[in-house]
């Protein structure tokens, strides 16, 4: 019997989708790079918290900042999907 080499990347990739853990690291992957996606100027008074189901969890430094980022919530999950090639983020919750 021949077996066909495979990436492990591939393996993985299976082995998370199987186990029903990729849409969790994809969700884990836009926490971790909130800051990078989202650029230093947001990122010095914003932070990611959490993400469940689609809805992002962002501390921000204070209500002034939380109604800015209002503002641009649409483009900030757009952002977050596309670094992500996932509709990941569905909403944002800004809080503090």
């Amino acid at each position: 019997m021949v077996r066909r080499a495979e990436k492990i990347q591939d393996i993985l990739d299976r082995t998370l989708q199987q186990l029903g853990l990729a849409e969790r690291m994809k969700e884990a992957d836009v926490v971790r790079r909130f800051s990078e996606i989202v650029g230093g100027n947001i990122a010095a008074r914003a932070e990611a918290v959490s993400i469940r189901e689609g809805k992002l969890v962002v501390k921000v430094a204070s209500p002034v900042w939380r109604q800015e980022l209002n503002y641009s919530k649409q483009e900030i999950i757009d952002a977050l999907n596309r670094a992500v090639s996932d509709n990941i983020v569905t909403d944002i919750h800004f809080v503090g």
